[in-house]
């Protein structure tokens, strides 16, 4: 349901950053702030702008923590049970289907599967709700390999024996441009923040950043593995790079010296984009992972809906398997050993039909737990928590703008420099007509303080309207019309969007833990890894199926 509208009032201009209300423009910053301002401090005129906050069911998953056990009315005996239908839990079942095991269920809380891959449609335009790209799959990433050649984005064998993509589906130009010094100005990368022809000392950091980054890119171990590679568990572990882990990479510019601003603006930018940190929260290994896991070339798949394309192909293969609406609240390891015919016994899966209100036991050999980690010593019986404080998760706000043209000029992916966004994504970027016409802009928050506990309350206490006001607020800077252009402006609220690649936790006991099984029980979920991307959330459903099957004696070949 919508807000009620607004009385019409005077446009938004860039000094109204500091007046949507006490503290706002501070808040969109930290993550916190005071309670949301009285509509008669807002500047922002509303009068026909509509709009709303759509999903996630944080509400309803908060049932988990509240203790919700309703008794069960109804038992089904499946070999397989996958809890979660984002990119780990579609990608575990896309492989037990594609390997002709086809007896099995995903149970998803929310209407739609697809997790941070969700997307939304309007009469414009399809448009994404998180992920909207997916860089052209490395060497290591096998099974996205495997996908995209399902999808059909592939055409052919380069020279090099390298996959060639069908340039529909790669990003057009212009791909990316930056609002900096009061203007627009095109790419995005260190070179465009850092004027390496400057003669300055920025000039002289840039080149050794550069050069870090060539040097780690180049880098192989004693078995030839790269340093840093998609998925992680391809990559190397000397001793060497994991030390890197142990320090922030504010730690780390600090002891190379690099004080530029841009330069620390450009790498903290990057950290919000990949990981939802600063270069304060930023672990140094993955920071370097942002920059050398993929070539410095890259190209990117990407659709309106962004990701949303892969879920549907993937709900293409096995959509009928999935049941929406499901909250899995009970799983309990079952039997002894060989019980259920498997090592471990089996599980009962207890899960709620949120739209019934009934509940049912599904009686499972093995079970797939595609849930961030934090949420597994609420629901799965005998899970312990010693070690699940170090999983933290950053918040977002993502909302996406109906307007009725698209800012001129405009390219796929818009930055504003200083600012606490990561600006916005163009929804009909690739779109082949030539005229301009309405579009949607995917507008991206990361809530990025040291206490996402904190950001996350201030967040879901924002209403509709200050989330609007802070967007265009925000927008205003680089389009001073951006007001008049809007129609409709949608927010989706991301509690625990992702994994936060915090000092010491990739290399650390708690995520290498991770990967032990409970009973029947197999883990998949992007957490695993300590960065959400679409690589590794594949890998590690990929792996759980597999896994799985072996443990079946179902014969198969493997993706990895």
């Amino acid at each position: 349901m919508a807000e009620p509208r607004i009385p019409p009032r005077r446009g938004l201009t860039r000094r109204d950053v500091l007046r949507v209300g006490p503290g706002a423009a501070a808040a969109m910053a930290l993550g916190c702030g005071p309670r949301p301002p009285a509509p008669t401090e807002r500047a922002l005129d509303a009068g026909r702008i509509t709009g709303t906050i759509v999903g996630a069911s944080h509400r309803t998953g908060h049932r988990l923590r509240d203790g919700a056990r309703p008794q069960p009315r109804e038992v089904r005996d499946i070999p397989v049970v996958i809890v979660g239908g984002g990119v780990a839990g579609l990608s575990a079942a896309w492989k037990l289907a594609r390997s002709g095991l086809r007896d099995f269920v995903v149970l998803e809380l929310e209407p739609d599967a697809g997790g941070n891959a969700r997307w939304g449609e309007n009469h414009v335009s399809a448009y994404p709700w998180g992920a909207h790209y997916l860089p052209v799959p490395t060497a290591e990433a096998t099974a996205t390999r495997e996908l995209v050649a399902e999808m059909g984005l592939i055409l052919d064998t380069g020279p090099d024996g390298g996959p060639v993509y069908d340039p529909r589906h790669l990003c057009h130009a212009p791909q990316e441009r930056l609002f900096i010094d009061g203007g627009w100005r095109g790419g995005l990368s260190a070179r465009d923040v850092v004027d390496p022809a400057a003669g300055s000392a920025a000039a002289a950091e840039l080149a050794a950043f550069e050069a870090q980054a060539r040097r780690y890119r180049d880098y192989r171990d004693g078995r030839g593995r790269r340093a840093f590679a998609l998925p992680i568990a391809a990559g190397a572990d000397d001793a060497a790079i994991v030390e890197l882990d142990r320090m922030s990479m504010r730690e780390y510019f600090d002891r190379a010296g690099w004080s530029s601003r841009r330069l620390r603006w450009y790498v903290d930018y990057c950290c919000r984009d990949d990981f939802g940190c600063t270069l304060e929260t930023t672990s140094a290994w993955a920071a370097w992972h942002y920059f050398c896991s993929r070539p410095d070339d890259v190209e990117y798949l990407t659709w309106p809906e962004g990701n949303g394309r892969i879920v549907r192909h993937l709900l293409e293969r096995v959509g009928g398997n999935v049941r929406p609406g499901m909250l899995a609240y009970r799983l309990r390891p079952t039997g002894n050993a060989g019980d259920r015919g498997v090592p471990g016994g089996g599980v009962d899966v207890d899960a709620l039909d949120t739209r019934t209100e009934t509940a049912v036991r599904f009686r499972a050999r093995h079970c797939i737990y595609a849930l961030p980690r934090f949420t597994a010593p609420h629901v799965i019986d005998g899970y312990p928590a010693a070690g699940l404080e170090a999983f933290t998760y950053s918040p977002w706000m993502v909302a996406n703008l109906t307007v009725d043209r698209a800012p001129d000029g405009a390219a796929w992916d818009n930055v504003l420099f200083d600012s606490p966004s990561l600006g916005y994504v163009v929804a009909t970027h690739q779109d082949l007509r030539t005229a301009p016409g309405p579009s949607v802009l995917t507008y991206y928050l990361p809530l990025t303080v040291p206490n996402p506990g904190a950001a996350r309350a201030w967040m879901i206490e924002r209403r509709w309207r200050d989330w609007a006001s802070l967007v265009l607020a925000d927008l205003v800077q680089a389009h001073p019309d951006i007001e008049s252009r809007v129609t409709h402006l949608d927010v989706m609220l991301w509690g625990h969007a992702m994994i936060r690649p915090t000092p010491g936790f990739i290399w650390g006991g708690a995520r290498r833990r991770a990967d032990a099984p409970h009973g029947a029980i197999r883990f998949a979920h992007s957490d695993m890894s300590g960065i959400s991307v679409f690589e590794e959330a594949q890998y590690h459903g990929v792996n759980a199926a597999e896994q799985v099957m072996r443990a079946l004696g179902h014969a198969h070949a493997t993706s990895l």
